[in-house]
């Protein structure tokens, strides 16, 4: 019996054992292998709370690339009223995944075997053209294939922030478990920077009864933007793709193209909005033609600008976070921590104000870590993540993005070589691919992945 191992369970791994066990032939084995928590759920989708919703409307986020309508039917089942430009709580989407992975082991075809083991990968080694993975309990498992499908890694600690972790006042990831609200409700705040983990930590903090200042830190200063609730992304795709496909692969040449094209598009009341949206298809060619130079200025000055503009927020969680910032609770603020002062009762954190040689000082309880997920591996010191480097069994992307494969998603090791018998699906294609973060790429690369391993295994 051929056996695919999978290593990791959120949304990338879930949907390719979906995918794989639909088209994979009889005398098949499929183990889905997660250390901890839920399967299908991962830490996007593990929340409780219903005030969490999605960033995308229910009708882009089917898990299945040729049922575009499958999580949107799920959706009418539960929340009747549902539209395919509903922003629906994230809970009902881990709901959604771990439903469809439920079917897909019960409907599995006579001759293939579909088991889920939580337990956590310490080790994988090469062994006559197959895998050798350790567990955690000391099992060893043997597979024809492996595909790494974990996730997103918890955000990096700035060196700034030792001082407050010492003091016990400081929450590196604030997904690792529920937010605390600080022992008073009262106390002020602050979040290390403004995205849209920033934005969710603020929303929980409030619906937690936090009703202190809370300040947000961020160098540049830029704030989530909203969805909307229509599109018309068609009436100017085409303009988009041509324009931009053909201009040089520059940062600054794609940057004057997409404000001429904002800016054409205003006069016939066109949103900005749509052509971003129609960026989409093409983002991956865009910036595979960067040189490594480019892509560098792209992400040292731009990123902070694309991924606000890009990757928008639910309507309603934007109108909560901007009733904060009316209230007054929520206080944004642009610049960097100079040094922080340990006080009897919290912490004096020094602040370089932006543009400016002032330094603004605000006294706070904690300090939360709202940068967002790590994906430079080197910065990594998860077991499994640490022995593949050392053993040279993955190459990390130069500019720290994550993971490099080929075309066929196929792990390059330090040689920059495909191993034929291991893959990754997942967030960290950003390296390759940029345009990889989402449920509408990564279903894509899920479903081409899993075809490609059944025709292998099979």
């Amino acid at each position: 019996m051929k056996t695919l191992i999978i290593i990791g369970a959120g949304f990338s791994g879930a949907v390719t054992a979906v995918q794989f066990l639909q088209v994979c032939k009889p005398g098949t084995r499929v183990v889905l292998l997660n250390r901890s928590g839920e399967m299908a759920r991962g830490l996007a989708y593990g929340t409780n709370s219903s005030k969490h919703l999605l960033n995308v409307p229910a009708g882009n986020m089917s898990a299945l690339v040729d049922q575009p309508d499958h999580f949107l039917r799920f959706c009418e089942t539960r929340l009747p009223g549902t539209s395919s430009a509903s922003f629906v709580p994230r809970k009902l989407y881990g709901e959604y995944l771990s439903g469809l992975l439920a079917d897909a082991g019960r409907n599995c075809r006579e001759g293939v075997s579909f088991e889920r083991i939580t337990a956590e990968a310490h080790s994988i080694e090469e062994m006559n053209g197959k895998a050798r993975i350790q567990i955690a309990d000391g099992r060893e498992m043997i597979a024809d294939h492996v595909i790494l499908a974990f996730g997103n890694f918890s955000p990096f600690n700035p060196d700034i922030t030792s001082i407050p972790r010492e003091a016990g006042r400081y929450l590196a990831d604030p997904w690792s478990g529920e937010i605390e609200v600080p022992i008073d409700s009262q106390s002020p705040v602050l979040l290390l920077g403004a995205g849209l983990t920033a934005l969710d930590v603020a929303l929980t903090l409030d619906q937690q009864g936090h009703s202190g200042p809370v300040y947000m830190l961020s160098r540049r200063g830029v704030q989530p933007l909203s969805h909307r609730s229509s599109r018309h992304v068609d009436a100017v795709a085409g303009d988009v793709v041509q324009t931009l496909s053909s201009s040089a692969p520059t940062v600054l040449s794609y940057l004057r193209h997409m404000r001429s094209l904002v800016r054409v598009a205003a006069r016939d009341d066109v949103d900005w909005r749509d052509i971003v949206a129609a960026v989409r298809p093409i983002t991956a060619q865009l910036w595979e033609r960067l040189s490594e130079a480019e892509k560098r200025r792209f992400l040292r000055h731009l990123q902070v600008y694309w991924d606000a503009h890009r990757h928008r927020v639910a309507p309603a969680s934007y109108a909560g976070f901007s009733a904060l910032i009316e209230q007054g609770r929520l206080k944004p603020m642009a610049g960097r921590i100079h040094n922080i002062e340990v006080l009897p009762g919290g912490l004096r954190v020094h602040i370089g104000v932006r543009g400016s040689t002032a330094v603004e000082s605000v006294e706070v309880s904690h300090i939360i870590n709202c940068t967002g997920p790590n994906s430079n591996l080197a910065r990594v010191d998860d077991r499994l993540i640490v022995q593949l480097r050392q053993a040279g069994l993955i190459r990390l992307d130069r500019l720290g993005l994550g993971i490099c494969v080929d075309q066929s998603l196929s792990v390059l090791n330090q040689h920059a070589a495909p191993l034929s018998w291991l893959s990754y699906v997942g967030p960290m294609l950003k390296a390759q691919f940029w345009e990889a973060t989402a449920v509408p790429e990564l279903r894509k690369y899920a479903r081409d992945l899993a075809v490609r391993v059944a025709e292998k295994v099979g």
